[in-house]
């Protein structure tokens, strides 16, 4: 009684009682179980935009606020976006506070010079700096270098701190080159097991400079060097060829096989000859221009592939960079081409030739990296003009 007495004349109590009894009055249900649970919030933030998390969600409370300043994404800030946007708000070498966290959450960085133009290059500093501080542990970089020479100043001093803050947990590399291979700091990266280069107008001295001064002295654990537009590149590709023949699990171009005995090519029906090690093949992933037209990339004079590489054992084919039976895409031809597809892989089969589907493609890749006696291979995108 003495209780209800001094609640009945204390105002702010009787302010609070009746609060409280308006809030019950619409009988609210308790928050779900896990609503403050650090792990389940993080797990279901990781189906969000992060942008939407540090904008939104990290403001609703302590809890949620906690949960994602330490989630770490398999992600990467939108480089067409953050780094507009971080020129925009620098102030005299600093940013808001917001960006410090913000950088803090992503496992990954994708880094495109060609979206700094050349008055943002005097903001270069206190951006890679941000960068340095706050992007520590990545797992993936990935560096587009601009088509012009507009790179930064001190820039591979900037790549060695970035390298350095993630030396034991960088996996994966890609560099993308479009004015010539690019020099990249001397510090030893033991955990990065992929390394992918895209390749625009390189010479071959500058891809030798590369190959000995990073790959081949920095990069212990490395397993696979990933190669695209290789076609583009010919003598990029003879340099390779001659310089490490023994990294090579199958060829990206049938020409290949005038220097290097390998068991897998790529091959364009057009380039067929008979090159030196031809008898050494025993898959073939065979290019596919176009379905709707049959003819077209050689296929008039499949029959004499058997001839080339009397060792044949599978085939696949590469059809709008994919590797595929072709069975799924028969359906949507004309029966014209329909028919004339399906003989031809009914030709191949009734040579003891099996069609080899993605999986078991790769499978015996896999299995070939396996007994390669070299720590690493080179690997090369899948391209139809091969």
């Amino acid at each position: 009684m003495e209780e209800i007495i001094s609640i009945l004349q204390n105002p702010e109590k009787m302010e609070q009682l009746i609060l409280k009894s308006f809030i019950d009055s619409f009988r609210f249900k308790p928050p779900p179980r896990g609503v403050h649970q650090t792990n389940i919030l993080q797990h279901v933030f990781k189906y969000s935009n992060s942008r939407e998390c540090f904008d939104s969600f990290r403001l609703v409370c302590k809890s949620w606020q906690y949960a994602v300043e330490t989630i770490r994404l398999k992600t990467h800030p939108d480089q067409f976006t953050i780094f507009r946007e971080l020129c925009l708000h620098e102030r005299n070498g600093n940013f808001p506070p917001f960006y410090t966290k913000y950088f803090k959450i992503f496992r990954n960085l994708v880094l495109d010079l060609d979206e700094f133009d050349i008055s943002d290059m005097l903001k270069w500093n206190s951006i890679s700096n941000l960068l340095v501080d706050n992007m520590t542990n990545l797992r993936n970089i990935c560096i587009c270098f601009p088509i012009s020479n507009s790179i930064p100043p001190e820039f591979v001093s900037f790549l060695f701190n970035l390298f350095k803050n993630s030396k034991s947990t960088l996996k994966d590399l890609i560099i993308e080159c479009r004015d010539g291979m690019v020099t990249l700091p001397t510090i030893s990266l033991p955990n990065l097991t992929h390394l992918s280069i895209f390749m625009l107008d390189n010479k071959v001295q500058n891809f030798d400079d590369f190959m000995k001064t990073f790959v081949d002295v920095m990069c212990p654990n490395l397993k696979i060097v990933l190669v695209y537009d290789i076609h583009q590149e010919p003598q990029i590709l003879k340099y390779i060829t001659k310089n490490y023949p023994n990294h090579f699990i199958y060829g990206p171009e049938i020409s290949t096989l005038e220097h290097i005995p390998l068991k897998i090519s790529h091959l364009n029906l057009e380039h067929l000859a008979a090159y030196r090690y031809a008898p050494h093949i025993e898959y073939l992933v065979l290019h596919v221009k176009n379905l709707h037209l049959p003819s077209e990339g050689g296929w008039d004079d499949y029959r004499d592939t058997l001839s080339f590489f009397p060792n044949l054992k599978g085939i696949i084919f590469a059809y709008n960079e994919t590797y595929t039976t072709l069975v799924s895409s028969l359906s949507s031809l004309p029966s014209a081409s329909q028919n004339i597809w399906q003989e031809r892989i009914d030709y191949f089969k009734s040579q003891n030739i099996k069609i080899l589907d993605e999986s078991e493609y790769l499978e015996i890749i896999s299995k070939l990296c396996q007994s390669l006696s070299p720590s690493w291979s080179f690997s090369f995108c899948i391209n139809d003009s091969i």
